[in-house]
Parts: structure tokens; sequence; C-alpha cells
């Protein structure tokens, strides 16, 4: 499973269709693939309606920027409550002009993600995570987060599926 998948919805990061991400899940016998475009759900249903086609579990989440564009933590819902948490969260946001906030809110029904070095260990609530990237790995073994292994996550993100789409990426 994939946690941080984005579409062509994430301007600027993202250069998959919704039908083209989950092609490629199934091409490489992903069964479960977790969406989180760039502060929007607008791509959900196509996402949804797609995955279910090819039998593919579908979750659904946002990866929550700020105006920079600095990640401040990905969201991540359980459920159809989870998504409506998430989505009214963000939707508040946008429509009071105000920021998002560097910790994520308390949510029922959704996991948060944090990047490493964004929120100390210590501090993180029962449905929070640290993301750890693949290039991160080998730090591991010499780092206190070693001591908060079920906490940690992998998370390698899905913005494109072969060169050409690296190339439209950069």
């Amino acid at each position: 499973m994939y946690l941080n998948c984005h579409s062509y919805h994430s301007l600027r990061y993202g250069t998959l269709s919704p039908e083209g991400l989950v092609k490629s899940a199934v091409e490489k016998n992903i069964d479960c693939l977790v969406l989180t475009d760039i502060n929007n759900t607008s791509c959900a249903y196509d996402f949804v309606r797609e995955c279910n086609s090819m039998n593919v579990r579908p979750v659904l989440g946002i990866e929550f920027r700020t105006k920079e564009g600095n990640l401040l933590y990905i969201g991540i819902a359980k459920n159809n409550k989870g998504f409506y948490e998430l989505n009214n969260f963000f939707t508040k946001h946008s429509l009071d002009n105000t920021l998002l906030p560097d910790r994520a809110p308390v949510f029922e029904e959704a996991y948060i993600i944090y990047r490493n070095n964004q929120i100390d260990p210590d501090k993180l609530r029962e449905n929070e995570f640290i993301g750890i990237a693949p290039y991160e790995l080998p730090k591991l073994y010499t780092s206190s987060l070693k001591e908060y292994m079920e906490k940690l996550v992998m998370l390698n993100t899905v913005t494109f599926s072969n060169a050409e789409g690296y190339e439209a990426h950069c």
C-alpha cells in the first residue's frame, strides 16, 4: 500500500490521472491505494470508482500544505466520517482564509502523518505517526526514532509512474 499518492489534481506535483494511478497500482500488484492530493479532494469520486472497477481498495485523504507549498501533515481517513472530518477542517480554513495550523487538530476517524523532525515523537497522539522516506531508512540504525518503531510508517510519495511523468513533474 502507498500512503501518499497524488493525481494530477495536485497541481505542480502529480502527473497521473485517477485512472492512470490505479492502473499503475494494478500493474504492481498493489491491492490498496491511498489518494492524498495536495489541499484538495476533487478527484475522490473518480478515484474510488476506478479502484472499485479494478478491485483495488481505495482510501482517501488530504496532504495539507502551507500556501508556500511546505508540507504540514498528511491526513488519511479511516472511513467516510474521517473523510468528512478532513474535508470539513480544510474547507473551514479555506472559507475563513486562515492558515492551517502546524499541528493537526484531534481527528476521531483519521490518521495523521508528519514528516521526520516535524514533531517530538513523545507528543504524538494515538492516531499520529511519523513518515519515513526511503532515503531516511539507513539513518534509523543510529536515530533515537528506533525507539518509536510502532509510530513509524513508510512514506514513499507517488506522483508519476515513468520517465515522461518525472519530466512533467520537474
